[in-house]
């Protein structure tokens, strides 16, 4: 269920794991390769809004939009169609069927099963996969190699008063945790990575991720398919399990 707290709404639903998908990883050709050290966030904080996850809990659709701003910038391109605000909050509202906020809340698995199958935004990706959220250098190589990893957490009291006052997400013991949140790293240096949420980027640190990470995902978009970008996978090896994977 969405939680405000310091006028930030949260709205992931638990995580979700999926039976018969393997990670990011087991699908490569060989051995996925050594990230950079560091990867900086694409364009500036300001192509990563809101979008409505003040008042509605819509933070994993809001994610999906930060993905697509993020790949245009990447690809050099205008043709990823960007949603605006009053779009995000339109299809949570449709997804959830709720028109009072914050609403329920949604699955990122569900939601990236949609996203692949029907389109979201007029965008239809190719695959996603599972990463290794306990794996630092399995999150670094899907931003760096695929433009983002789409990440979940259980978000404590502590994160949102970190972010209001600008400082990096630390790990605090014994702080609350207000609910599920979708976060989307874009970027990351040696000691945390860097997320679009609430308008901002938030710098996560580690020891806070292997609190509270609790999902994490690769998106294959077809505009990085298309131009050949990230490391080869066998990526219809990965599609066949998607159309026959279990969630539980």
């Amino acid at each position: 269920m969405a939680k405000k707290k310091y006028g930030l709404e949260l709205g992931k639903l638990p995580a979700t794991r999926l039976a018969g998908v393997e990670t990011l990883s087991a699908y490569a050709s060989g051995k996925l390769p050594t990230p950079p050290a560091s990867v900086a966030v694409p364009g500036p904080v300001a192509d990563y809004p809101m979008d409505g996850n003040d008042v509605w809990g819509d933070c994993t659709i809001a994610g999906i939009a930060h993905l697509l701003a993020a790949w245009n910038i990447l690809v050099d391109s205008t043709s990823i169609p960007v949603p605006t605000a009053q779009q995000c909050i339109a299809l949570y509202e449709q997804l959830t069927g709720s028109n009072t906020p914050p609403g329920d809340g949604l699955n990122e698995t569900t939601l990236l099963a949609q996203w692949r199958k029907e389109g979201l935004f007029g965008n239809q990706i190719e695959a996603y996969a599972p990463v290794d959220y306990k794996s630092i250098i399995d999150l670094h190589q899907a931003v760096a190699f695929y433009g983002g990893a789409y990440l979940g957490i259980a978000c404590p009291e502590s994160a949102q008063q970190q972010f209001q006052e600008n400082q990096p997400w630390t790990y605090v013991p014994g702080s609350p945790v207000e609910g599920g949140h979708c976060i989307v790293a874009l970027g990351y240096t040696p000691t945390a990575l860097l997320c679009a949420t609430w308008g901002g980027i938030a710098e996560v640190t580690y020891p806070f991720l292997a609190h509270f990470l609790d999902e994490a995902f690769a998106i294959i978009s077809a505009e990085f398919v298309e131009e050949g970008r990230g490391p080869t996978i066998d990526l219809a090896a990965l599609e066949a399990d998607l159309d026959n994977l279990k969630q539980g």
